[in-house]
């Protein structure tokens, strides 16, 4: 520790006599380190978004779909799937809801907007934890309360653009053409990244709309589980549905398959990777060039140094470390530059809720592969310069 004191101080004094020099070969390795680092942070945002996007189409992981629907005939009945979910529950899940839906015709009561034809599900409050739905005015439906007699109305953002938007949507009425024609009143207007329009609300108060034997056009329970236990989860579902005789193909899935987008960003992070890693090792190239004809130019110097002592320990450890320090600097303004133009990124990308902060991954990636390629790049020199002749180096 000693001895490296000195040296540090000695590489760091040549770095501040050669100003230019040490601008000029650290501009490469700024420039190669902020491109690597921005692929690796960009990827991590890039591989987020998409998680994020499927958890809100197909749910969170791990998330199973135990389908109802009797191999496309029949509907299960209503007490059916009441059952099953009620022993589901039991599992211990994360959140499970029970799903009905059924197309509907929406009217603005007092409002001179175009009926919509929509679906409408009927759902329980932990349909909004599996689809990770985000609310953006209102409320989403209450847990643990009795179904009130005037039905509440979730709509997604689409929806409620039909009605004017969000603040005018909200509060409004809405009839329901059904078995038994009502009105419901908007609560709340949510997120989830549907390109369609959807209208939810609480799954008893869809029922009071429709008699007992109008079957709805789909149903299904979707749960999650720790992605450990989804197999496990499935064979029992299965078990429990073939003893109460609603057993058929694909009848219980994982849907939350984000394996497969998973796979091609990490192909393009690759690719993109390799190319910044090309422009890093590309610097580093420069900056031995750079280094062997400095080195040239401090023949004389060098020659000094070892008539006064200096050994070739000495020599090579100096310039060592003038590239450690000179490639450490520069990826740490490399770095600084790639985490600036992640927040931007992320400032552009306002509807992005995964709360991705800038990776210390990348941070540690860049600056490592930079002192890497640094170390590397001055080993020639370094060599060269330590062998040097004194009584050449002298006369030069």
């Amino acid at each position: 520790m000693n001895s490296a004191i000195p040296l540090l101080s000695a590489a760091w004094r040549e770095l501040r006599v050669h100003r230019a020099r040490s601008l000029l070969a650290g501009l490469s390795v700024v420039i190669g380190v902020a491109a690597l680092v921005a692929v690796v942070a960009m990827g991590d945002l890039g591989r987020a978004a998409v998680q994020e996007q499927v958890e809100r189409t197909v749910g969170r992981p791990a998330t199973l779909s135990v389908d109802l629907t009797g191999d496309g005939e029949q509907t299960a009945s209503r007490s059916a799937l009441d059952a099953n979910a009620a022993w589901i529950r039991g599992l211990g899940v994360h959140a499970m809801s029970r799903v009905e839906s059924r197309q509907v015709r929406l009217d603005a009561v007092g409002s001179s907007a175009d009926p919509l034809n929509t679906t409408v599900m009927g759902v329980d409050p932990g349909y909004g934890l599996v689809k990770r739905m985000d609310l953006l005015a209102g409320q989403w439906l209450p847990g643990g309360r009795d179904a009130s007699w005037a039905p509440p109305l979730y709509l997604n953002a689409e929806a409620a653009a039909h009605f004017g938007g969000s603040g005018r949507a909200l509060g409004a009425r809405l009839s329901l053409a059904a078995d038994l024609p009502t009105q419901g009143v908007v609560l709340g207007v949510v997120d989830d990244s549907r390109s369609e329009p959807v209208a939810y609300t609480d799954i008893r108060s869809l029922r009071k709309w429709y008699s007992q034997t109008t079957s709805p056009e789909s149903a299904e329970i979707l749960m999650t589980v720790e992605p450990s236990e989804a197999e496990g989860t499935t064979t029992l579902v299965l078990h429990r549905l073939g003893a109460v005789g609603l057993t058929g193909h694909e009848r219980v899935r994982r849907v939350d398959d984000f394996a497969a987008y998973e796979r091609i960003l990490r192909i393009l992070q690759a690719v993109l990777g390799a190319i910044a890693g090309i422009s890093l090792l590309t610097g580093g190239i420069g900056l031995m060039n750079l280094t062997l004809s400095q080195i040239q130019a401090r023949v004389h110097e060098f020659g000094v140094r070892r008539a006064f002592g200096a050994s070739q320990s000495h020599i090579f450890a100096v310039i060592l470390w003038e590239s450690v320090i000179l490639t450490a600097v520069s990826s740490l303004l490399g770095t600084a530059i790639s985490a600036a133009g992640f927040n931007a990124a992320l400032l552009m990308v306002p509807t992005f809720s995964g709360g991705l902060r800038f990776p210390l991954a990348a941070a540690l990636i860049g600056s490592g592969a930079a002192i890497a390629i640094g170390i590397a790049s001055s080993l020639v020199p370094a060599l060269r310069a330590a062998r040097l002749d004194i009584i050449r180096a002298i006369r030069a």
